[in-house]
């Protein structure tokens, strides 16, 4: 089956868990099979894992799922159903950071949170290049989120994965950065992807997200850089063994695929096994010092090419291996004062960010 075309569609499910599940499986069932077919293969290459396997890791997650997150174990199989797939299918791409816990990856993602008093025009900014394995380029989607209860939100994600990178009604935004550190285990706890819905479906501000954080039990790395309405930002490096909170320097915080908190450094493999990051860290921090951060130069920051071929905008290259392929496969800003939401299909250099203005985000 030909994989979907990178064009990013904006799609909208609401009703039950398991309504606005399958709503999505029904609306995009190619894009859905697509990112199980991506991940099956990347499941192989990277950690060794054929199918039964994988089925195996994710009847292992699945108990924790229901415990932490029922709601979203029904939107799982309501996905599953939609699109045709098993529902382990889907509770593994949910689980996928952890099936490959421990694996040394390429590293994913540069992200940039902006206060207002560092922007020209004084907006409260987010921002990033998601960064992965260029495969998973056709199964990128917004999807907006209407629930029974709580808040409407959208959330940039493969199709079948129910949240990564994303912003609520309540004016609360999320991206992220993927950590690897000597604490990771191979749990079972909490997936990485569902720590990230379930902020977005709870927190209204920087201060909730961050409590929400420290109080779930996890079994792999991540940065999450948030930013609220109020024009509070904060980063948070979360691992196993414990969580740093960092705050803006002169009213901006960049970050990479590293820990900048010493004690969580010292315990950091993807620095000592990718130290690409750091110089990518270097390069986004140098370049966002003293800028005049509005909305064009922060698109600009992202499509930078310095540090080629490890740089921010990042394309793919032809001596890479396949596990260890990775590309731009889409930037995203978040304006958290006007209330809008500017996505690209694909690296920045090569694709024209197109704005949505949510009526839900700006109410």
């Amino acid at each position: 089956m030909q994989a979907p075309d990178r064009h990013i569609p904006y799609i909208t499910t609401q009703g039950t868990p398991f309504m606005r599940g399958r709503g999505l499986g029904r609306l995009e069932p190619q894009r859905v099979r697509h990112t199980v077919r991506s991940y099956m293969a990347i499941f192989r290459a990277r950690a060794g894992l054929r199918r039964e396997a994988v089925f195996a890791q994710a009847e292992r997650f699945m108990p924790v799922i229901a415990q932490y997150a029922p709601a979203l174990l029904e939107e799982m199989r309501g996905i599953a159903e939609g699109a045709g797939c098993d529902v382990r299918e889907i509770v593994a791409i949910n689980a996928r950071t952890e099936l490959m816990y421990g694996i040394t990856q390429r590293g994913e993602c540069t992200a940039i949170g902006v206060q207002s008093q560092a922007a020209t025009d004084g907006h409260v900014r987010l921002a990033q290049n998601w960064d992965w394995h260029p495969s998973l380029a056709g199964s990128v989607i917004a999807w907006h989120i209407r629930p029974e209860e709580g808040p409407d939100l959208m959330t940039l994600t493969e199709a079948g994965i129910v949240g990564k990178i994303g912003i609520n009604a309540y004016g609360l935004a999320l991206c992220i950065n993927l950590l690897l550190s000597d604490s990771d285990n191979e749990g079972p706890a909490v997936p990485m992807h569902v720590i990230l819905r379930t902020i977005l479906d709870t927190a209204h501000s920087v201060q909730e997200a961050i409590d929400l954080i420290a109080s779930t039990s996890r079994c792999t790395s991540c940065h999450h850089l948030l930013a609220d309405r109020a024009g509070d930002v904060a980063g948070v490096e979360a691992t196993p063994s414990g969580q740093y909170v960092l705050r803006p320097v002169h009213g901006v915080i960049t970050h990479t695929n590293h820990c900048v908190d010493a004690a969580l450094f010292a315990r950091d493999r993807g620095a000592r096994d990718e130290p690409e990051t750091l110089a990518r860290g270097a390069r986004i921090a140098e370049l966002s010092h003293g800028a005049s951060l509005d909305k064009a130069s922060v698109q600009s920051l992202l499509a930078d090419h310095g540090n080629a071929p490890n740089s921010i905008c990042l394309h793919p290259q032809r001596e890479w291996a396949f596990a260890r392929q990775a590309e731009s496969v889409a930037s995203v800003l978040f304006d958290l004062t006007a209330g809008t939401i500017d996505i690209a299909d694909g690296p920045p250099c090569q694709y024209i960010y197109r704005q949505i203005s949510p009526d839900w985000l700006n109410a």
